[in-house]
């Protein structure tokens, strides 16, 4: 394998998300399947505090031309998320800042996703606090011209030399393509962590109109008033936490 540029989302959800399930109907195989579609070469199915990483789907997206990195976002500290890769351990064992510094190695990746955007699960200043912990810090593709809250994000990591990573915090297929990185890296799960680490990516950007903003939050409200199924009635027995 030779390193190249390689289109990348790291930050998606998925009908299996056992808290925005009912946000997302397409499931981990719609979502590979679109993301092929629209040329990404890699891509991390994030769910909350759910790794639904397995040998089957990494197939599967490789056989649609996708590296399949494992990972989820991860509540610490409470409510505060955060993204961690290839750790192959449950969200109750990184349920700390303290348990994710013990739990890093080389070959795993921590991400401050949407930082600073005025949520409870935001880390806010705990990301400045620990950044021992972090790898990379997130632009997040929920902005528009007039409103975005990775301003701050953008300082932090230019004054700690701290790689950005664009990612879309996909939950509706159309989100694909507006906000995504580029890692120069060979098509694989390892190689791809390090390539991030040390800040071989750039970041693409499109602001969201206005009107896809409000889409969100309209699509968001339909498909919540749809969904009655909890995500523990769904296959998840098809996507317990993989351990090597």
């Amino acid at each position: 394998m030779t390193e190249r540029w390689l289109k990348m989302d790291l930050h998606c959800h998925c009908d299996l998300d056992p808290y925005d399930h009912r946000m997302c109907e397409a499931s981990p195989e719609d979502l590979i399947a679109e993301a092929a579609r629209l040329g990404y070469q890699v891509l991390a199915i994030t769910c909350h505090n759910l790794d639904v990483w397995n040998r089957e789907l990494a197939g599967y997206a490789a056989s649609r031309g996708i590296t399949l990195i494992p990972g989820m976002e991860v509540s610490v500290e409470g409510r505060r998320h955060l993204l961690a890769y290839n750790f192959h351990q449950s969200a109750g064992e990184l349920g700390t800042l303290s348990a994710i510094r013990a739990a890093r190695r080389d070959d795993t990746l921590v991400i401050a996703p949407h930082p600073f955007f005025p949520a409870p699960t935001s880390l806010g200043r705990l990301v400045g606090k620990n950044l021992d912990i972090f790898d990379a810090i997130e632009c997040s593709g929920f902005f528009t011209r007039s409103l975005d809250f990775n301003r701050k994000a953008r300082r932090l990591a230019l004054r700690y030399r701290l790689p950005m990573v664009g990612n879309a915090d996909v939950h509706f297929l159309w989100q694909l393509g507006k906000t995504f990185s580029w890692v120069h890296a060979e098509p694989d799960p390892a190689a791809i962590i390090h390539a991030v680490k040390e800040n071989r990516i750039r970041i693409e950007c499109r602001p969201l109109a206005f009107t896809e903003a409000l889409r969100f939050w309209g699509d968001a409200m339909r498909t919540i008033i749809r969904s009655a199924k909890p995500a523990s009635s769904r296959s998840l027995r098809r996507y317990a936490p993989h351990r090597p």
